[in-house]
C-alpha cells in the first residue's frame, strides 16, 4: 500500500467516451522534499514503454506488449502496485 510519501498519476487521452491512449501511469515518490518520477509508462513515441528512472537522469527503457488499452492500463497499474518499493529502494540507494 502506497504512503502518503507516495502515488501514482494517471493521465489518459480521451475521444468522446473512450480512452484513446495513456499519456501517462506514473510511481512518483517524495524525497528530500520533492516528488520524483520513479517508474513511468507512456506511449510517446508512438509505442507503450515503461521508463525506470535514475537520479543522474538517465532512464531505463524497455517497451510493453499488450492486446488491449484496458489491459495495458491494468498491467502498468499492477506494476506499479507491486513493485513500487522495489524502485523506490533502489532509487534511493542510488542517491546515496
Amino acid at each position: 500500500m502506497l504512503t502518503d510519501r507516495d502515488r501514482i498519476r494517471v493521465e489518459f487521452t480521451v475521444r468522446g467516451k473512450n480512452v484513446i491512449a495513456i499519456d501517462v501511469i506514473q510511481y512518483e515518490a517524495e524525497i528530500a522534499e520533492t516528488w520524483i518520477a520513479i517508474v513511468r509508462f507512456d506511449m510517446a513515441h508512438g509505442f507503450l514503454h515503461r521508463d525506470i528512472m535514475r537520479p543522474d537522469g538517465t532512464q531505463e527503457k524497455s517497451s510493453v506488449a499488450y492486446r488491449t488499452l484496458a489491459e495495458a492500463v491494468t498491467e502498468s497499474l499492477e506494476f506499479i502496485e507491486t513493485q513500487w518499493e522495489f524502485y523506490r529502494r533502489i532509487y534511493e540507494e542510488r542517491t546515496k
